[in-house]
């Protein structure tokens, strides 16, 4: 089985949780959560007043955290179709709508079916990068939000602005998150250890919550 073989991985109930949670730490959904929770009491927003899309919702722990945060309206995103049916499997009812496609197809019949639902975010928990989601999706996912509304995501360090790596150049985020920001008010910041590496080591990561 694939490190990230996630129909495979999904299929099996418990294992996705063991793999990366138990085994290797992951800390993104609390850390990104944590920010964005923090970003709407400093904006004296209600959680319960917010319609949030989870974006590579998996089979739903970030979902988890959200609901827990307070949110009241979540609707849940992902590319593989067997997450979906983990979420439903694993934790039932916590979506109030969860679709499955890729944002970045042109046509595509998620992004007409998200466009004027007055989303109030888009949280990505674990699925900005290199290999999952390229610059031009994610802005596809952050145009269904309308201004003074809020984004929350983690990317690694090497696709922040001022990175001169050579996998971030090719992969256009450093351009486009220098826009993003510049564009955008931040609101919170914060490095920290996404999870373990394979071997052990550190999987960095910079976790960016802003208001459009």
């Amino acid at each position: 089985m694939g490190f990230h073989d996630y129909a495979a991985i999904y299929a099996v109930p418990g294992l996705y949780e063991r793999v990366f949670y138990s085994e290797l730490g992951m800390r993104s959904s609390d850390v990104v959560v944590d920010l964005y929770g923090q970003a709407l009491r400093d904006l004296g927003l209600d959680p319960a007043q917010q319609r949030v899309l989870d974006f590579g919702a998996g089979n739903g722990i970030g979902g988890e955290r959200l609901r827990a945060l307070g949110v009241g309206s979540l609707i849940g995103l992902d590319l593989e179709p067997v997450a979906r049916t983990a979420a439903e499997r694993d934790r039932p009812g916590l979506y109030d709508d969860y679709l499955t496609g890729d944002l970045g197809d042109e046509g595509s019949e998620v992004l007409e079916k998200l466009s004027g639902s007055g989303i109030t975010a888009v949280v990505a928990l674990s699925a900005i990068g290199i290999g999952h989601v390229p610059p031009a999706t994610l802005e596809r996912g952050l145009s269904l939000l309308s201004p003074e509304a809020i984004f929350a995501f983690a990317v690694k360090p090497s696709l922040m602005p001022d990175s001169e790596e050579p996998d971030g150049l090719e992969s256009g985020y450093p351009d486009y998150l220098r826009g993003l920001l510049g564009g955008s008010r931040e609101l919170a910041r914060a490095t920290y250890v996404h999870r373990r590496h394979a071997d052990g080591s550190d999987d960095e990561a910079v976790a960016l919550v802003g208001q459009l």
